[in-house]
């Protein structure tokens, strides 16, 4: 959402975002012409409360998030001639922004980049009767639009079959903003000076001053098998002590969420118990701006995203690429129209294909500063050129 905020204002546009901004918006959103709407949250101690009381805490969630949606589009803002949503989330906000947009008379664009219903599947079950109330719901409320963007082009031809749209549609892949590339030398040796001992400590940047660097980023949520790469770890280090002179691997985490206390309590266990020698996990949480720096300089990513639908893709690898990383993707449907092995990564299934894949890409010799990796097709690498092509047209007509 912050890249279509962004383009908005790079177009002349004043632009309302509406969120609970646990975090800040980016230093290149604060502009003039954006204005952020806060949202009313939801008591933290609600979202912690266990699973079975689920249905309790939505009875005070959505009609809570229903009238603070609905008073900042009707009444705290200026009228809007385009309302942009990005589902997920779905409920209430489909509901809200389909009648507001009657009284409002505005454009409405859905942005879609999974399936709300299936990520409650995850928690819930699919056989739950609150998925099936949420799916029904996210059918009827996001049939209609004027716009209809998709990340993956199998999820325009699904729900254009299966829900019969109303609407415009267009597949908009995502791609980085401009400023991912990848760095020089001198660029990355000043980014790991800067904030190296923040990540690794300084006694792992003196003992290792040139590992090979792996990254991946996280919500720390069910839908991504962390323990995965913990697996994948072992099997590098037990190859690593078969070679001559294997490369020091470091992997770095980055993100925040509800399981990383405890990944990070079992990795500590397995990194003390197999003793090793030869690899090292850190999580981090990074500045919005350090984020591109820090993949820029990093040898590969990683990503063990299951989409949840498995018609959508993660943003983590367009990322990636856009800062000339190969990936090494954990394989799932629509995953071939971001990631060409050999071309721009590859795909594995397990931990010892992910240490494989590790083991290959780390050898390759990095791509140029500021170059990125090659995406599929012949759609523009830059943002801009594909936002402009694909969707400022739209917002008018």
């Amino acid at each position: 959402m912050c890249y279509h905020i962004a383009s908005l204002v790079r177009h002349g546009w004043s632009v309302y975002v509406a969120g609970y901004f646990d975090t800040p918006l980016p230093q290149t959103l604060c502009a003039p012409s954006v204005h952020a709407v806060r949202l009313w949250g939801v008591p933290t101690a609600l979202s912690r409360l266990p699973r079975v009381l689920f249905p309790l805490v939505a009875l005070i969630k959505v009609p809570l998030q229903t009238l603070s949606l609905w008073l900042t589009l009707v009444a705290l803002t200026p009228k809007p001639a385009v309302v942009l949503v990005q589902v997920p989330p779905a409920i209430p906000t489909l509901m809200v922004v389909q009648c507001a947009r009657i009284i409002t008379r505005s454009r409405l664009i859905l942005d879609w980049h999974n399936l709300a219903y299936t990520l409650l599947a995850l928690r819930l079950g699919p056989r739950s009767v609150l998925v099936r109330i949420s799916e029904l719901l996210e059918r009827i409320f996001g049939r209609s639009a004027h716009v209809h963007l998709f990340v993956t082009h199998a999820m325009q031809q699904h729900l254009a079959r299966h829900w019969q749209l109303r609407g415009h549609t267009a597949v908009l892949h995502d791609r980085p903003p401009s400023h991912f590339a990848r760095l020089s030398a001198t660029e990355a040796h000043a980014f790991f000076e800067r904030a190296g001992p923040s990540i690794w400590g300084k006694n792992v940047m003196r003992s290792h001053p040139t590992p090979a660097l792996a990254v991946t980023s996280t919500s720390w949520t069910p839908d991504e098998d962390m323990h995965m790469l913990l697996d994948a770890a072992s099997i590098y280090e037990s190859r690593a002590r078969l070679q001559h002179e294997p490369l020091f691997l470091s992997i770095v985490i980055t993100g925040k969420g509800p399981l990383r206390a405890a990944f990070e309590k079992t990795m500590q266990k397995r990194a003390s118990s197999e003793q090793w020698r030869h690899v090292r996990i850190e999580t981090a949480w990074l500045a919005a701006e350090d984020y591109p720096r820090l993949l820029g300089a990093a040898n590969v990513g990683i990503s063990l995203h299951t989409s949840s639908s498995g018609l959508d893709l993660p943003m983590k690898v367009v990322d990636m690429l856009g800062c000339g990383l190969r990936v090494c993707a954990l394989s799932f449907p629509c995953l071939s129209e971001l990631i060409k092995p050999d071309i721009n990564g590859d795909v594995f299934s397990d931990a010892a294909g992910l240490a494989s894949c590790i083991e290959r890409i780390i050898q390759m010799p990095a791509l140029p500063p500021g170059s990125h990796t090659p995406f599929p097709g012949s759609d523009p690498i830059s943002w801009d050129a594909l936002w402009d092509r694909d969707v400022a047209p739209l917002l008018c007509t």
